[in-house]
């Protein structure tokens, strides 16, 4: 490929798409608005650990598009597998699950753990079954344009199960049932819990955006860190290049990794069309997520994934006590160990504990509430894993607003535009603007996934839909 191509982010999505260029033989120039690659997937060295931005967990590995993405551009990611994989923490009760969660063993353990009713069995069973059975987009495809909760409650009413099922949905989504895509939902499901391929990453998360970032450096791409693209230039219609604090770059294609309103706000409403920015303007994304990080001199973790969910944990009514400014009593608790899979990712004798609450409203700024969220955290913590305080070396902080001011979206939203019914298959937006030549790549273009997942689908996506383009313009070219 000769044209001239610019990329926006380092995240996931645009850097896996800038691997998948520079091995078409593009040379892309790639901005990035931090110090550090990857944004909300990278990782950042703090007191000799690479520590997450967010916290991850990659729920199919090597068998997933983090891996194909890789291997379609040779890329050197690895992943550390490791079972049991993760402890399931319901109210009072525990259980480990292993890596290959269809496993008898998993089963039972996830039963005995969420104790459900026994007249409910029969329809978990049926429900089960169905979701087993979607496998494909077209699998899903009835399921389109319906909430999630929808789908589970023709097939139980168990509070149990339902929190449950509510908090699988949070971890993928960061959305509940109530507003989740069925489709998106049984599909992502199904997805994790037959891959039997959850896993961490060697060196940490950050390594992925990383590695995909040296494949495209090393076939003559660029990156520019600490260099935010201000504005997109378009003109009659076509993109002309991006503009930063130290000037103008001329290119013919424009990837942003920005997020759609991000993309409007650096190209202006005025190029796409009134129902394209309508669309845009009243999207609604994910939810944030407060996060207390310790380093440990023991090993108090035993797994890498850590899931506490209050006993019949309402999520929305966290959340919309949230918004109105209330502190729940208790929280549900995403936490990972990635020294557990990963011990290189911090010195000999440290071990990193890293836990999340994704249950906070994205716009959620205020300090105050920000400080009392991770108290929750916190104080939590301290009941799951006995001796925490004492064995704390060092810890970190980090609020909405951390989340927001590495994003550059305004927001501290995890995964970009939330994957609802209202806003999921035919109703997402396409990698394809109404700009020639301007592509948005990452998870709000993505056709389905969970989280990074998501952008690195959306990654090879976009890639086919450029290859698509360009092809045209050169058949057409051609023709004349």
């Amino acid at each position: 490929m000769e044209k001239r191509v610019i990329i926006i982010g380092t995240g996931i999505g645009g850097v896996g798409l800038a691997a998948l260029l520079a091995k078409d033989g593009a040379k892309p120039v790639v901005f990035e608005r931090n110090n550090f690659v990857g944004g909300k997937a990278g990782s950042i060295e703090h007191k000799e650990c690479l520590v997450e931005v967010g916290i991850h967990i990659s729920p199919r590995g090597e068998k997933g598009p983090l891996a194909q993405l890789a291997k379609k551009t040779d890329a050197d990611v690895k992943f550390m597998n490791k079972s049991p994989m993760f402890k399931l923490i319901y109210g009072e009760n525990e259980g480990m699950i292993y890596q290959n969660m269809m496993n008898p063993v998993s089963l039972y353990n996830m039963f005995r753990t969420i104790s459900p009713s026994i007249k409910a069995l029969p329809g978990i069973l049926r429900f089960m079954m169905l979701a087993y059975r979607i496998k494909t987009k077209e699998d899903a495809a009835k399921y389109y344009h319906i909430p999630a909760k929808s789908v589970i409650d023709k097939y139980t009413s168990d509070p149990d199960i339902h929190a449950f099922l509510n908090f699988c949905c949070v971890m993928m989504f960061c959305i509940s049932t109530e507003e989740a895509s069925a489709g998106d939902w049984l599909l992502a499901f199904n997805n994790w819990i037959t891959s039997g391929g959850t896993a961490y990453p060697k060196g940490g998360f950050g390594a992925i955006p990383n590695t995909y970032m040296k494949v495209c450096e090393d076939a003559g791409g660029e990156l520019h860190l600490n260099e935010e693209v201000n504005r997109i230039i378009t003109e009659e219609g076509t993109v002309k290049g991006v503009e930063t604090d130290k000037g103008f770059y001329p290119a013919e294609i424009v990837i942003s990794n920005a997020g759609v309103v991000k993309t409007l706000d650096m190209t202006g409403d005025q190029h796409f069309p009134d129902s394209y920015v309508e669309k845009a303007r009243n999207s609604i994304d994910s939810t944030g997520g407060a996060t207390v990080i310790f380093a440990l001199d023991a090993p108090l973790a035993k797994t890498p994934l850590n899931v506490y969910i209050p006993k019949r944990y309402d999520w929305a009514a966290t959340v919309k006590g949230l918004e109105q400014g209330r502190i729940p009593d208790d929280i549900a608790v995403f936490m990972i160990s990635p020294t557990v899979a990963e011990p290189s990712v911090a010195p000999e004798g440290l071990h990193l504990l890293l836990g999340a609450a994704g249950t906070v409203p994205a716009d959620m700024l205020d300090k105050e509430m920000n400080r009392q969220v991770m108290d929750l955290i916190e104080s939590r913590m301290e009941k799951l894993f006995p001796g925490l305080k004492e064995h704390t070396v060092w810890k970190e902080r980090h609020g909405v607003d951390f989340m927001a001011a590495v994003g550059g979206r305004g927001r501290g939203e995890v995964i970009g535009m939330a994957q609802r019914y209202d806003q999921d298959a035919d109703k997402r937006f396409s990698p394809r603007t109404p700009v020639k030549g301007l592509y948005i790549v990452g998870a709000d273009t993505g056709s389905f996934g969970i989280g990074t997942e998501l952008a690195a689908q959306s990654a090879m996506e976009t890639h086919a839909l450029i290859l698509e383009d360009t092809a045209a313009v050169h058949h057409a070219a051609s023709d004349t």
